[in-house]
Parts: structure tokens; sequence; C-alpha cells
């Protein structure tokens, strides 16, 4: 009885490797930009959503909503950090502060640890602060999310007019980066 070996000779396992690893080669970095792209969106369905509750909540009960960064969910913080997570709550006495009067409605945190988020607004407030009408008090201004040390063609913005409504970015000139609401491109 003849035995045969079968096996793969070391031209065929050598093509293979090369062949698995120019697909890996090729295929992470697109992995990677469609990881970022879907953090994005997710934070910027969220803070969108957030705004639309504040401005609505204000509308509805004919008082002041405060929208302002927070970590805890029970104070508001600087404008810098933004990124940690966000804050909605009606402010009755309309000091931006969460007091035992008023209510705090949605708080969302964080957790893409690697993504900026700054607010620029007219008037420099770390806060947005809707009234009675849906309108902010003159705080017209400008979210804008990044993902620190990534290229800019990520970089999105939430722009919000004075009367209280919000818009997306846009790639205007197709040069594939997002301009502001000044056209400019966006950067933290």
């Amino acid at each position: 009885m003849i035995y045969r070996q079968q096996g793969f000779t070391i031209v065929e396992l050598v093509a293979t490797m090369v062949t698995v690893i120019i697909v890996l080669f090729l295929g992470i970095p697109s992995l990677k930009e469609m990881s970022l792209r879907t953090q994005m969106t997710t934070h910027l369905n969220e803070f969108i959503a957030m705004q639309r509750t504040a401005r609505q909540l204000a509308l509805f009960n004919k008082t002041n909503v405060t929208f302002c960064a927070s970590i805890d969910g029970n104070t508001c913080i600087s404008k810098k950090y933004w990124s940690e997570g966000a804050l909605v709550f009606i402010d009755h006495d309309g000091d931006h502060k969460l007091d035992s009067e008023d209510k705090a409605v949605r708080f969302f945190q964080s957790n893409a640890k690697e993504l900026q988020v700054t607010w620029r607004a007219f008037q420099n407030k770390s806060y947005l602060q809707f009234g009675a009408n849906g309108w902010t008090n003159n705080q017209n201004g400008t979210f804008r999310f990044c993902f620190k040390g990534e290229s800019a063609r990520f970089n999105r913005a939430v722009i919000i007019t004075k009367i209280g409504r919000a818009r997306l970015s846009t790639d205007v000139d197709g040069d594939g980066f997002h301009e502001d609401g000044d056209g400019e491109i966006i950067e933290c």
C-alpha cells in the first residue's frame, strides 16, 4: 500500500499569507473610518435630539430650559467639557443652575474619549438656554465635533440659530471637509 502525503507547499503557504496580509492591510483603515463615522453620527444625533427636546420643553411648558455640559447629570460645568456629557433641565428661575425647584429631563454621558466637543456662541456663555417662546437668549452658535488626532475630514458641526433651530454642517464646496456657518472648515 502506497501512502501519499497531502499538504501545502511553502510557495502555496507564502502566497496565501501574502494575500491575507494585503486584504487586511486594505480593510483595516476602512473599518477604522467606518467606526469613526458611526461614533460621530451617534453623537450628532444625540446632541440634536437633546437640543430639540430642550426647545420643545421650553415651548410646551412656557418656561426656561437650559442645555449645558455635565459630567454627572446634576450640575452644569465649564463649556470645555461638552465631550464628557450634556444635561437638559427645566430651569424655572433661569439661573442656568439645576436647583431643587428645577427638573432634570435628559442626561447623555459620552463614552467616546477621543471625541472633542466645543461650543462657541454669541455672548460666549457655557450653556444654551431656551426661553418660553423657544428662542435662545441671543445665543446663536456652533457645537463642533472633532476626533483628537484624526483628519479634519471627520469633523462636523451642529449650528444653532437664535430662534432655536439646529442644522448640521455640510461640505458646501465638495472638498471633503465640512464647513461651519461662516464657511470655514470645522476645527475644534
